[in-house]
């Protein structure tokens, strides 16, 4: 029989569960891990009252200890969400979000797990407990993917470099590059600029220091991963480009400053831009804010396209016309790609490459002011 009387304050353990369910510590063990079987066997009485002790005790597994003593923990652990989920609206909140709703809506009861400290790039990541997944955001220090692949953690990188043998996926930035510079170029602009941190930046591996650029060398975005392919492959898209159709690309390595005012100054009124690509949504909400402070309207004297997640363009007025990376796909697919990977070790690598989505809306137009907001909300994948 149950014993009534009280224990310790604090965080009630598997021993106090154990006194008050008047059975062994192993006996509660087996029963809340669900390891009865192999010639061990309860009363339902026995089990139903270990359940309802721990239940009213609000006993919650020590994780540290749980995996020390299990094959699996039911833990999936999202690395990288101090760089990646620092900036509002950015693409990686829909992702985590997308991976959650996969993880949840299974039936093997994982928990995930997401780190939002900052490490140092020397350091490794890895959470005191074992895990038996991990998906990346964009990238990892050095010392945590050697970690992961030393003890054979089944991995996903979203959006990021990875090895061979592991498992991404990447949003195609070239293709989406280019849609939107055929896109302003077919409204007849031939003065388009490109307005983002410039390269060269490395690009090895995804287990590269998550280093950020500061405020003032990143345009007018507000940070960025140095070395995060988009940065380069944007930019050479956009330069490609620009060239094939016999344009010349408007960028310079001084497009350092933060102010979105001064950057409109130089490129509209001085050198007769009617057209910017921004590398992210936050660049092109600088732009919105002061074009508006300088009296040039858009889309009538300026369109505008930037790299986007629609739910943060959502919030942004007028509506912008975007490049859509594809995030809650990108999340969906990472969670499908590393269930697979946990339950069946041998399913191998694969990188997976989603197409980007141009979809107009109100920034854009015909150089000499002819509104496309008729076609607002189309859509066209290259």
């Amino acid at each position: 029989m149950a014993k009534t009387h009280s224990v310790k304050r604090g965080m009630p353990s598997l021993d106090d569960v154990a006194e008050q369910a008047g059975v062994s510590k192993s006996t509660v063990s087996r029963i809340l891990n669900n390891r009865l079987g192999n010639g061990f066997s309860v009363k339902e009485e026995v089990r139903q009252r270990v359940i309802e002790v721990a239940r009213k005790m609000n006993y919650r597994p020590n994780l540290i200890a749980k995996s020390l003593t299990m094959h699996s923990t039911q833990m999936i652990h999202i690395f990288g969400g101090s760089h990646a989920l620092s900036d509002l609206g950015n693409i990686y909140q829909t992702v985590v979000n997308n991976i959650a709703q996969v993880v949840d809506a299974v039936s093997d009861g994982y928990d995930v797990t997401v780190d939002m400290s900052r490490h140092a790039p020397d350091e490794s990541e890895m959470p005191a407990w074992r895990i038996d997944g991990a998906i990346i955001l964009a990238q990892c220090t050095r010392p945590t993917m050697q970690e992961i692949v030393q003890m054979g953690i089944p991995y996903v990188i979203v959006n990021g470099r990875c090895p061979q043998e592991g498992c991404s996926v990447t949003p195609d930035d070239i293709g989406g590059t280019r849609l939107a510079v055929e896109h302003l170029i077919e409204l007849g602009h031939t003065r388009i600029a490109y307005s983002g941190p410039l390269p060269p930046y490395s690009t090895q591996t995804s287990a590269q220091p998550p280093i950020r650029v500061a405020h003032d060398d990143c345009g007018l975005e507000a940070d960025v991963l140095v070395s995060h392919s988009s940065l380069q492959d944007r930019y050479a898209a956009y330069v490609e480009t620009m060239e094939r159709c016999g344009l010349e690309p408007i960028v310079s390595a001084h497009d350092k400053t933060g102010s979105a005012e001064a950057y409109l100054k130089r490129k509209v009124f001085e050198r007769g831009v009617t057209a910017i690509l921004a590398y992210g949504h936050m660049g092109g909400l600088h732009l919105l804010q002061a074009a508006h402070t300088l009296g040039v309207s858009v889309p009538e004297q300026l369109s505008l396209i930037c790299f986007c997640d629609e739910y943060a363009n959502r919030v942004m007025s007028p509506g912008l016309t975007f490049i859509d990376l594809n995030a809650a796909a990108m999340g969906r697919i990472a969670a499908e790609l590393l269930l697979e990977q946990i339950r069946n070790s041998g399913a191998g690598s694969r990188h997976i490459v989603l197409p980007e989505k141009l979809v107009i809306r109100k920034t854009t137009a015909h150089p000499n002011g002819a509104s496309v907001t008729a076609r607002s909300g189309r859509e066209r994948s290259y």
